[in-house]
């Protein structure tokens, strides 16, 4: 998950591994400053990265490292690319701060080459934290993390395999990122395991277009 001060600036590392090694066009959506998309672009040796940034400041840093920037709000953007332009598809942690994401992720379906992937990181409702406020009458939104105060959307790994599924896709993995903190490692023994499921935080998906499943 992004950290409040570095929000736009951090290299995806989790979401990098995702990423096949033949990928030679590139979207990032909600690219921030452009960092993770540069890195793969250095080190995949991709042809073509492209990001899409709502903040114009933060775009124009983007602008210095990728071959193109589009500045303005996903939803209401039409992207001059051909069907099946791109053989990967970024949407780290974008989804769940958008109004439509299922009419998003549709849309995104036809700028996918036939062997092309979309690779989202999603946060989780359902961690152990967020649960917690819920019963003590505490649920306030924050600055950052799961109850960033600019989601609109909030997402368990049902409601997300369903946004897939539902938008044309199929999901070829789905990947965690958990909280590692002593107290849910002894929640974790405490409970024999019954608990793991309340320590991830977020999801990874790799999705592809179901047109390209036999």
């Amino acid at each position: 998950m992004q950290v409040a001060g570095d929000y736009y600036h951090l290299v995806r590392y989790d979401v990098i591994r995702h990423v096949p090694n033949n990928v030679r066009r590139l979207l990032d959506v909600g690219c921030g400053a452009g960092c993770t998309a540069q890195y793969l672009k250095q080190v995949r040796d991709i042809e073509v990265v492209v990001g899409i940034e709502c903040v114009p400041k933060v775009a124009a840093e983007a602008a210095q490292r990728l071959d193109c920037v589009h500045v303005g709000d996903v939803e209401q953007m039409e992207l001059p690319y051909p069907d099946g332009y791109f053989d990967c598809i970024l949407c780290a942690d974008v989804l769940e701060h958008l109004r439509d994401p299922w009419n998003v992720v549709d849309r995104l379906r036809r700028l996918l080459n036939p062997n092309g992937v979309l690779i989202a990181s999603i946060p989780n409702i359902r961690h152990a934290r967020v649960l917690a406020k819920i019963v003590f009458d505490r649920f306030e939104y924050e600055d950052s993390g799961i109850l960033d105060r600019t989601h609109l959307r909030f997402f368990t790994r049902h409601t997300i395999e369903q946004l897939f599924r539902r938008t044309g896709y199929h999901i070829r993995f789905v990947g965690v990122n958990r909280s590692r903190s002593w107290k849910f490692a002894l929640l974790n023994v405490a409970t024999l395991g019954l608990a793991r499921p309340f320590s991830i935080v977020q999801y990874i998906v790799e999705a592809r277009s179901k047109r390209d499943v036999s």
